[in-house]
């Protein structure tokens, strides 16, 4: 297998530093067991200030200083640490502020996927430790640059992909590796969502002022200067490719991360797919219906996401994981695991209840923080995660077949997909993005 991360590697470290189990103290820059970790929050918006507040559950982290360009936000962020009998943190509009306080040791990204790059590789150039939310980047070469970043600085980095740290998903790939389930050919995973879902139209606007707590350029940044709609910013982002991958990039890094993982097998030789806007009327850009198909050397990966109906496949919830074995079939879920023995009698997985919890995830990180181990969600592995959901974006927005190189982790027919936004787009000045590799 061509991945820096494999399943054995993934379920040794899990079972050596998850929950904070017996960890082995490196012999440099390691913090001592009492040390507080000091932590900068980039980004405040619903996902970053949930993602502070698991942080605020660990007396021995103190929250120094959030940053995000939209005021409103950093007062919210101020006052969920004030809630919490923390200090009010400091506040920033940029995180060039942030990143110049010495004290601070780690920093949590939560902003849109388009502003993950820049502030990731300046944070590795700063000598922080990195918890980032998932996926890793925007685009192709954005992913290829803060790996670059990573392995030149080396600091400790979690990916918010948090079911790694979930003891009934480490079950899932364990048992979809232990031989259990006979020869597996065929592993699937989707999103689906119904009609009138928690992921509702957007509706159809016309550009307006932004609000005075808004700095809509610098929220921006990078991406190409628009004029401001409501319903192009803060969550609503994701619909846009200029900002995001859609739900591909936003849960397919989860489910699909578990499918990889339980395959052992991280190098697609093909990828292909097709998506459109088939069901929803609004103003996002991305498809609302995609089906991508990843061809390995001896199975088939599957991925599905609609909008308009949110029946599971097989049965499943809205969400999940499915591994299709001679022997039997196993689909994973935030819920639990279920299983359909082919015979009686076959060998069943050992825990199947789960528990949806960001916790493990988060005292993973602060683990390595002071052990200076792999973090169950690495960089190396999520990077490549990552890009592999960005090839099915691009298969799909291309109607190209992508073809894999596993061992230079590249893309061989470039000339396809080098003018799709998944691939690379150019940066809108002043803005650049960092080059370390």
């Amino acid at each position: 297998m061509n991945c820096a991360h494999t399943r054995r590697d993934f379920l040794t470290q899990t079972g050596r530093t998850a929950f904070g189990a017996g960890l082995m103290m490196a012999a440099r820059n390691v913090m001592g067991a009492n040390e507080k970790v000091i932590l900068g929050v980039i980004g405040c918006g619903g996902q970053g200030t949930a993602d502070m507040n698991e942080f605020a559950r660990f007396d021995h982290v103190e929250i120094a200083a959030v940053c995000d360009v939209d005021s409103d936000h950093l007062q919210n962020a101020q006052k969920e640490c004030e809630r919490r009998d923390r200090l009010r943190p400091k506040d920033f509009k940029d995180f060039r502020k942030l990143l110049e306080m010495r004290e601070i040791d780690a920093v949590l990204i939560g902003a849109p996927d388009h502003w993950h790059a820049i502030p990731f590789i300046h944070a590795c150039e700063a000598g922080k430790d990195i918890f980032c939310e998932k996926p890793l980047a925007q685009n192709f070469l954005e992913t290829k640059a803060m790996l670059a970043a990573a392995r030149k600085y080396k600091p400790v980095v979690q990916i918010n992909t948090w079911q790694r740290s979930l003891p009934h998903f480490q079950e899932a790939i364990r048992f979809a590796g232990s031989g259990a389930m006979g020869k597996i050919v065929i592993a699937r995973g989707w999103f689906n969502c119904p009609a009138d879902g928690w992921l509702k139209p957007i509706g159809n606007q016309q550009p307006q002022n932004p609000p005075e707590s808004l700095d809509w350029d610098f929220w921006l940044g990078p991406a190409p200067k628009v004029p401001y709609q409501s319903n192009r910013c803060h969550f609503n982002w994701r619909w846009f490719y200029d900002y995001g991958g859609c739900l591909m990039t936003d849960w397919g890094v989860h489910v699909l991360d578990i499918a990889l993982l339980g395959m052992n097998d991280m190098a697609p030789r093909e990828v292909h797919g097709v998506s459109g806007k088939l069901f929803m009327t609004d103003d996002r850009e991305t498809a609302d219906t995609q089906q991508c198909l990843y061809k390995f050397k001896d199975w088939f990966m599957y991925w599905e996401t609609r909008l308009s109906n949110g029946r599971g496949l097989d049965g499943g919830i809205d969400h999940g994981a499915e591994f299709i074995g001679s022997r039997s079939t196993l689909i994973v879920d935030r819920k639990d695991i279920k299983f359909f023995p082919e015979t009686a009698g076959v060998e069943k997985p050992k825990k199947m209840q789960g528990k949806s919890s960001m916790y493990p995830h988060v005292e993973n990180f602060l683990d390595c923080v002071k052990s200076r181990k792999n973090t169950n969600s690495d960089v190396e592995s999520m990077g490549l995660v990552t890009m592999i959901c960005q090839l099915g974006n691009m298969a799909s927005m291309t109607g190209k077949t992508i073809l894999w190189d596993a061992e230079k982790q590249d893309i061989i027919n470039k000339k396809d997909v080098e003018d799709c936004i998944a691939y690379w787009r150019p940066y809108r000045e002043p803005w650049e993005l960092p080059n370390h590799g």
